[in-house]
């Protein structure tokens, strides 16, 4: 089997496949015992070069960076950070809810929203097996739901 895991140690990242994968193994397995539950959080820039403009190109890419250490250095062993394109990251998280990552990342956007970070700049989702969840859905309904 292909190792999936990418500099495991440091980032906590996984790869996109895999993160869809393990999305689909827990829905497959919530079918099956309601007790397990997880939420998956999406945290996206959406333009990553209108961002660039509004705060400037170096204060853009450090917020995003610092963003994404924040949320790498708060997650427990179970959970997986991916990280899609430069600017977008989703979260998994088994048996958590969202805020174990929102609390977290919420000091850092709080003082972007003050250098002039604006809300339509930025796309946080979140949603959580089983309150949200339609009983047949794939992990790639699931991401376009969140999305939304």
């Amino acid at each position: 089997m292909r190792n999936c895991l990418t500099d495991y140690e440091f980032t906590q990242e996984v790869s996109a496949e895999y993160f869809t994968y393990m999305t689909d193994w827990l829905l497959n397995w919530h079918r099956r015992d309601s007790s397990m539950t997880f939420s998956v959080v999406l945290i996206d820039f959406n333009e990553p070069a209108a961002l660039g403009n509004a705060l400037g190109a170096a204060y853009a890419m450090d917020l995003i960076r610092r963003l994404g250490r924040e949320v790498a250095s708060n997650l427990r062993s179970t959970d997986l950070l991916c990280r899609v394109r430069a600017s977008t990251f989703w979260v998994l998280l088994p048996q958590g809810a969202p805020s174990i990552v929102l609390s977290k990342i919420e000091p850092i956007l709080a003082a972007a929203r003050e250098d002039g970070l604006a809300a339509s700049q930025l796309l946080i989702g979140k949603i959580s097996v089983p309150e949200d969840m339609h009983a047949n859905i794939t992990a790639l309904e699931l991401f376009d739901r969140i999305r939304k």
